[in-house]
């Protein structure tokens, strides 16, 4: 792993060796295809290719031809996922400064590199449950809704069952034990109900992903929702929901087995 690190940042610290790179990853086979591409200088594009082929990144498996090597394809897709996830960073520096990225599951369920393409919805002064209202509209259009959520918002259990389509709802423990100890607040039974521990929301519908992050303190953020319409975001956040909602148990059984050690 270190030396497939090494040699990312080695294609990294020359622009020409990246575009080359990418470039013969992308089926670029000859040195003219490459040089017609104006990737570089004709001279920067000739150092990149002994460069790349003494690194043994690509090779030459037919005369005058190039092709990537298996490392030169694996560090390819490292570059990508690296420069997608510079982008999404770059949507909105300070949101990610400010929130905590690490309340995500450590897993490839959903990347920050997934995530291109969104856009940061803010509350505002004069609009303060803007990001409030961006999730309940969109509950209430769409035909499939499934949410994490680690807080319970009356709002959106009611823009859920406002809407047309099958709604999944995995909420936080605590807050169910919350729930359970309130006399006027209950979760709908017509809701599809699973608890697990979660501290992230995540909404998917039919149009893409919205997912909410904790602040760095740890307290749940209600003005900002980082939202994407694209079909990649959309499979890798029901991924993600699919996965938690696996683990969770549902919310009568998780009730009934607290019922049974009180007693």
């Amino acid at each position: 792993m270190e030396h497939q690190q090494s040699l990312t940042e080695y294609v990294l610290r020359s622009g020409a060796r990246t575009a080359v790179l990418q470039a013969i990853v992308d089926g670029c086979e000859t040195t003219r295809a490459l040089l017609n591409r104006d990737l570089a200088s004709e001279s920067a594009v000739y150092n990149a290719l002994t460069e790349l082929e003494n690194r043994g990144l690509i090779h030459s498996p037919r005369t005058k031809r190039w092709a990537p090597t298996g490392i030169g394809s694996v560090v390819s897709a490292l570059v990508r996922e690296q420069r997608k996830t510079e982008r999404v960073l770059r949507i909105d520096i300070d949101y990610w400064k400010r929130h905590d990225v690490t309340a995500l599951p450590s897993s490839d369920l959903l990347r920050i590199a997934d995530l291109t393409g969104g856009t940061v919805i803010r509350a505002t002064d004069t609009h303060p449950s803007r990001a409030v209202r961006e999730v309940e509209r969109r509950l209430e259009t769409t035909t499939s809704a499934s949410v994490i959520a680690p807080i319970f918002n009356e709002r959106y259990s009611d823009a859920l069952l406002d809407g047309d389509g099958d709604a999944r709802l995995v909420l936080a423990t605590d807050v169910l034990h919350s729930l359970l100890a309130t006399t006027d607040a209950t979760v709908d039974e017509d809701l599809n109900v699973r608890v697990a521990d979660t501290s992230f929301a995540l909404t998917v519908t039919d149009d893409g992903l919205l997912l909410s992050l904790p602040l760095l303190d740890g307290s749940y953020d209600t003005q900002t929702e980082f939202v994407v319409e694209t079909d990649r975001a959309r499979r890798k956040g029901n991924e993600l929901f699919e996965a938690v909602w696996a683990d969770a148990e549902p919310a009568a059984e998780y009730v009934e087995s607290m019922e049974t050690d009180l007693t």
